[in-house]
């Protein structure tokens, strides 16, 4: 048989992209993740590499290598786009559709179906599913969801677990096979180079040279109200706060800083572009959090070499600092046991800078990319 015979399956094979699906582009760590991700993997491969979206729109549009092709279906929910994307599917036939979101995955598995299952399917789970004890409006719904999550992640190729806790949870809950599941932790950007910036001097007159940092979402699932409480109770006083972040619960959490007459000693700047700059030039970083998939602010904080202190949520904390050895673990909802934790890190934080570095890079984009081509891609 002819050579060009030989490579044609070949070629037509890397014609055909690897795909992701997410319903929109906007801030949040998913989001984030798909684009490192994508943003890695078309240096890795020869395939194309496509972000589909429900409207392209969102902050980290701007952040997509310009190689990589952002497919938008023209929808304005998740649900809606199951048609146009089984059109996708079948016309374009990926080698791999990969779906982050468990709504949105459940999404692309009824549109996989009804394409005819062109490609390899890859889910990507980020939360903890867990039991409830009670039967409010909110968890019925978690309840429906849970169930066609039972009837679509059985069908998928692979599912990627963010975490140990993540796929620990959904074996837990019969969810999916563990021999599905590929734990792959989250890729982060570090760039070492752009942490040897100084930081603004306008940032450094808001709150001082000597303060503690933490940063997220200002929503009740981040526990910052908890946060806010240990500071009031630190012994240390010669130290201020910073949380960086936006949120639903500003209003809330401006009143506590109030109630509490922390008000000169606490501040919400919001987000800003030189957050880890923030991080770096901190004297402890603290992650409140009462649930976590993974926390991609604690590596974030690991790569500038900070100390750092973290509540032993559900999730990824306790895997990213090696079972506490690279920072202090205390239980969420508790404000003394952080406050305590807080003050003896400040005196003597756990590990080196070098060995929390190292930790961080574990998780490098270029890292974590391989591992999706060797484990969830394979």
């Amino acid at each position: 048989m002819p050579k060009a015979f030989e490579l044609y399956p070949q070629i037509t094979m890397l014609m055909r992209p690897y795909s992701f699906f997410i319903p929109r582009l906007s801030d949040g760590g998913a989001q984030k993740v798909i684009v490192n991700l994508a943003n890695e993997l078309i240096r890795l491969i020869d395939s194309p590499v496509h972000i589909v979206v429900l409207e392209a729109q969102g902050a980290f549009i701007s952040e997509v290598r310009p190689e990589i092709k952002i497919i938008e279906l023209g929808r304005s929910r998740a649900l809606s786009s199951i048609i146009s994307l089984a059109h996708y599917l079948k016309s374009e036939e990926p080698q791999f559709l990969c779906s982050s979101l468990n709504y949105a995955n459940i999404c692309a598995s009824i549109a996989w179906r009804l394409a005819c299952r062109p490609c390899k399917l890859v889910l990507r789970e980020d939360s903890i599913c867990r039991s409830f004890e009670s039967f409010t409006a909110f968890h019925v719904r978690q309840l429906f969801l849970r169930i066609l999550m039972r009837q679509c992640y059985g069908q998928a190729d692979r599912i990627v677990a963010i975490s140990k806790a993540v796929a620990d949870s959904l074996l837990r809950q019969n969810i999916c096979r563990s021999s599905q599941i590929a734990t792959i932790g989250n890729p982060i950007v570090i760039n070492s180079r752009a942490l040897t910036e100084p930081l603004p001097v306008s940032a450094v007159a808001s709150w001082g040279p000597d303060y503690i940092c933490a940063m997220g979402r200002l929503e009740n699932i981040k526990g910052f109200d908890i946060l806010i409480k240990a500071f009031g109770r630190l012994k240390c006083k010669g130290v201020n706060l910073v949380l960086l972040g936006e949120g639903s619960q500003r209003a809330y959490l401006e009143g506590l800083v109030e109630d509490l007459q922390l008000k000169s000693r606490v501040f919400l700047p919001g987000f800003i572009a030189y957050s880890r700059l923030v991080v770096r030039d901190s004297r402890l970083f603290v992650l409140s959090s009462r649930f976590e998939g993974f926390g991609n602010v604690l590596v974030e904080a690991l790569s500038t070499g900070v100390p750092i202190v973290s509540t032993d949520c559900p999730g990824g904390p306790r895997e990213i600092l090696n079972d506490g050895r690279l920072g202090h673990l205390v239980p969420p909802e508790n404000v003394d046991a952080l406050a305590t934790a807080i003050d003896s890190a400040l005196i003597s934080p756990l590990a080196s800078k070098e060995v929390r570095i190292n930790r961080a890079l574990e998780f490098d984009s270029k890292i974590i990319a391989q591992k999706y081509l060797d484990e969830a891609f394979s």
